[in-house]
Formats: C-alpha cells, sequence, structure tokens
C-alpha cells in the first residue's frame, strides 16, 4: 500500500472513531463493567475471577444499614449480580436477592470465585487499552475510567471493522456508493448505539465478519490458505460471541461445490474457538461449559420471527426497513456463478439459521438496548449484501430506489436520535422490558418514538453533538470528494 493510501484509509479511520465519540452521551450497561475490569485482575491477581471487586451478601447487607455516602465509599459490585457467575459449580443454598436472567447460571455462593458470564473475546481485545492503567496503579473500581477507556477500546475496534468492511465494498460498488454505504452502516445500524460506545460483544463480532469478508469476497479463486484464515477469524469471533463462529458455515460457498474450501474454513474456526475452550477450561473447570449457563430457547418460533422482524421495539425491518433489500440481493447472489457472489450468497441461509436460533431464545429481544441488537451482529453480511445488489443494477428499479433511500434516511434519523439521548429510560419505566416484554409490541409507544420525543429535552448538548457530527461528515466527504478529484 502506497504512501497516500495509508494517509487516505488513516484519516477514513480518524473520522468514524471520532463519530464514534461526536454523540457525546454515554451509553452503556452494567453488562461491560467484567470486560473492563478483566486487564486489572489478570494482571494484578494472576487470575480470571473478579473476587477482589464484589461484596458478598453479607457485606451488601450491612452496608445497606449504612448512609449511602458511607457505603459509596466501599462500593464494589454485588457479587450475585447477573453478570457474575461461580467460577465453578455455584455453592448458593438461598435464592439471590438480586435479579437474575432466566435459565442463567445461579448466583454465587458465599464463598465461591466469582468469574463473568460473558465469555473472553472483548475483555482480551480491550486488554492492551486498560493495561497502562493496571500497571500504573489506577483504581481499578473508577467507573469513569472502566467506561472512557471502554469506550475507546469498543470505538478502535469497530473502527477497524468498518475500515476493513469499507474495502470490501470496493469490490462491488463506486467509491461513492461504497461511502453511502459504509455510512449507512456506521450511522444506521446498532454501530452508534451499542457496538462502538463500550464493551459490549458486538465490535468483536463486526471485527470478525469483516475480517473474515475481506479474506473471500474477490473475484480471483480463493486458495485455501485464505479459507483457513477466514475461519479462524470467525472462530476467533466466537470468542467473543459464540453464535459468531457458525458464520463459517457459509463462509466458504456450498460444500458439495468447494468441499475442501469448506472443510479448510471449518478447520481454522475450530482452531480460532480453542481460546474459548482453554478459558472455560481455565474458569470454569470443563472446556465445554460456558458462562451463560443452560439459557432456555423455549421462545416458541413464530413469536420470536415476528418479534426480531416486526416488533415495533425491535423488529429489524422496522428499525432498517432496507435490510428486505439486503436479503433479497443475498437471496439473488445465492443463485449466480459470479466468484464473489458465489461465496457470499451462502451467507442468506447462515442469516436464516441465526434468525431461526435467536427467535427460540428465552430473551430474543436482547435486553434493555436500542434496535435490533441480536440481528446487527450481522449488519456487515446485510451491507455487503447491498453492494451486490447495487453491482447489479438493483437501484435501477425507481420504486426500489426510492424505497432504498427513503429507508435509509429513517435508518439515519432514528439510529442517531439515539445516539444523542437514549439512556435506558423507556426500556425501564414504566416497566422493565426484561421483564414485561409485552411493551415491545405496543405501537402507540414505540421506543424510537420515545426517542425521538427526548430530543428537544438534550438542549444544548444535542445541538453541540449534531455539530460535531455534522462537522466528522462534511470532513469525511470532502477527503472522499478530493481522492475523487486525483483519479
Amino acid at each position: 500500500m502506497s504512501a497516500p493510501s495509508r494517509s487516505r484509509w488513516l484519516m477514513r479511520g480518524l473520522l468514524l472513531f471520532v463519530l464514534a465519540f461526536a454523540n457525546l452521551n454515554d451509553i452503556w450497561s452494567p453488562d461491560v463493567l467484567p470486560n473492563a475490569l478483566f486487564t486489572f485482575t489478570v494482571v494484578r491477581e494472576a487470575d480470571v475471577d473478579y473476587d477482589e471487586f464484589v461484596m458478598r451478601p453479607a457485606e451488601r447487607d450491612r452496608l445497606a444499614d449504612v448512609t449511602t455516602t458511607d457505603a459509596m465509599r466501599g462500593a464494589k459490585l454485588d457479587s450475585e449480580a447477573y453478570f457474575f457467575r461461580a467460577c465453578g459449580k455455584s455453592t448458593a443454598t438461598a435464592p439471590p436477592k438480586t435479579t437474575r436472567s432466566p435459565g442463567g447460571p445461579p448466583a454465587p455462593g458465599p464463598n465461591d470465585h466469582v468469574c463473568s458470564i460473558f465469555p473472553p473475546g472483548m475483555a482480551l481485545l480491550a486488554f492492551p487499552f486498560f493495561l497502562p492503567f493496571a500497571l500504573s496503579g489506577a483504581e481499578a473500581l473508577d467507573l469513569g475510567l472502566l467506561l472512557r477507556v471502554g469506550h475507546v477500546a469498543a470505538a478502535v475496534v469497530e473502527t477497524i471493522a468498518t475500515l476493513l468492511l469499507w474495502s470490501v465494498l470496493r469490490r462491488f460498488v463506486s467509491e461513492r456508493w461504497a461511502l453511502a454505504l459504509v455510512l449507512l452502516y456506521f450511522l444506521g445500524t446498532s454501530v452508534r448505539t451499542i457496538a462502538s460506545q463500550a464493551l459490549w460483544q458486538h465490535a468483536g463480532v463486526h471485527l470478525a465478519i469483516a475480517g473474515a469478508l475481506w479474506l473471500v469476497l474477490v473475484e480471483r479463486p480463493v486458495n485455501l490458505r485464505r479459507q483457513a484464515l477466514a475461519g479462524l477469524a470467525l472462530g476467533l469471533g466466537g470468542v467473543a460471541r459464540q453464535t459468531t463462529v457458525l458464520v463459517s458455515l457459509g463462509m466458504s460457498g456450498s460444500f458439495f461445490v468447494r468441499p475442501l474450501a469448506v472443510l479448510a474454513a471449518f478447520a481454522g474456526a475450530a482452531v480460532g474457538l480453542l481460546p474459548l475452550l482453554l478459558f472455560n477450561w481455565f474458569a470454569f473447570g470443563s472446556p465445554l461449559e460456558q458462562g451463560y449457563g443452560t439459557k432456555p430457547f423455549d421462545t416458541p418460533l413464530l413469536e420470536g420471527l415476528a418479534g426480531l422482524l416486526l416488533a415495533p421495539s425491535r423488529g429489524l425491518f422496522v428499525y432498517e426497513p432496507w435490510a428486505l433489500l439486503a436479503l433479497g440481493a443475498l437471496a439473488v447472489a445465492l443463485w449466480t456463478s459470479r466468484r464473489a457472489g458465489d461465496r457470499l450468497g451462502p451467507l442468506l441461509l447462515v442469516w436464516i439459521l441465526l434468525l431461526l436460533l435467536y427467535s427460540t431464545y428465552a430473551e430474543w429481544w436482547g435486553g434493555r438496548v436500542f434496535g435490533p441488537r441480536f440481528l446487527d451482529d450481522l449488519a456487515p453480511v446485510l451491507i455487503v449484501g447491498l453492494a451486490s445488489g447495487i453491482s447489479r443494477g438493483m437501484l435501477l428499479n425507481t420504486a426500489l430506489r426510492v424505497f432504498f433511500w427513503l429507508s435509509a434516511a429513517w435508518s439515519f434519523l432514528i439510529f442517531n436520535a439515539a445516539a444523542f439521548v437514549y439512556d435506558q429510560s423507556w426500556d425501564t419505566y414504566p416497566t422493565n422490558v426484561n421483564f414485561d416484554a409485552s411493551r415491545l409490541w405496543s405501537w402507540s409507544d414505540p421506543q424510537w418514538l420515545a426517542v425521538l420525543r427526548a430530543l428537544p429535552g438534550g438542549g444544548a448538548r444535542v445541538v453541540v453533538a449534531a455539530g460535531l457530527t455534522a462537522l466528522a461528515l462534511l470532513l469525511l466527504l470532502r477527503i472522499e470528494r478530493v481522492i475523487a478529484s486525483r483519479r
């Protein structure tokens, strides 16, 4: 890569990184704390348990009897919090006083070592960002430190994933279309409201999928080494979220057409998944044990499908209607003979597989979040599907072109509104959606409408955030225009 080309990609990356912060809104949940604390416990304790950061039930009950100020001086995390479990089999004999997710592992006993329920992928990606603070003696339970550094780590990982995706898009469409689709991905999906904001698993999943797509979606024949590396990337993505490894099922085309390529991808995925198995063995005593416990997949299939696709406050086609075009383009690619399309089409089957899997999940809505959290793990696939469709002339049809731009504008509007003002209050008041999901089906008070209504209340902060966002976008457009003029 030439020096001008490196500079161009560096500037793109810097501006995408700025966009991840330009919303000036702290979006997080307690979910991200174990990933943020991981470096501190590994460096300072040489283990993966969180014993030094938690208070046991007896201590919690004692603090309940003192003033709030005194309690905050010794603030630690509750060992019975939903994101903790025993490092092994729990010895708890009494039910926890804190609410835990249905079907998850039991709370740790009073004397059990405490581990995170989450796989360690994002914690490992964030490790170098927290390492200087862990070595310098910084206070590990400084919430501001955990959230700010975690935000930086998530934004960097998501920025790299986006740049890889951008490179893939250029193999299908022009620079102008690639820019439009990159912005749709970054600003019109959960990237700006979840993946780039804190140490949830999504950025790691996006990095793995974008890396695998970059390796195999090329016009020339793909050798077995690249197939294996793509599988390896997805296996490593499984260390962030286990379902990522399933994407390897569709990354190499049909088994009946290219059996060696599929086997190479499977072998790479198996190797990539080894760190997760080793971590499970070290943390829980068995490579096949995993932190989530025996989460139930007992939601009626049709109910879950309707929720994931059409629910007013979680449905993919409500928040991202343009996904219909992306899925149609993937269906077309499934039947083509073009080399890149030949490898892209089977990913539609993987998308459907994950849709069916999450449709039966007990918490199919993904907790207290904005938008279609689980399905947006595969947002890179949908964006590349759109690029494939555009390269085949899909938007030459006037009706489809109007539908695409209107639906893209809708996604830009609601996701950026959420980036400015979303604070989880809709998810918890007057009822908590994790315990009463019926609210997700209400058209009279959908989540996105609550966010739009909250915009005026954001005041000067929203005005400044919108200005910073617009400035970053103008700079990005200016850079792309200069690049185009020099060609």
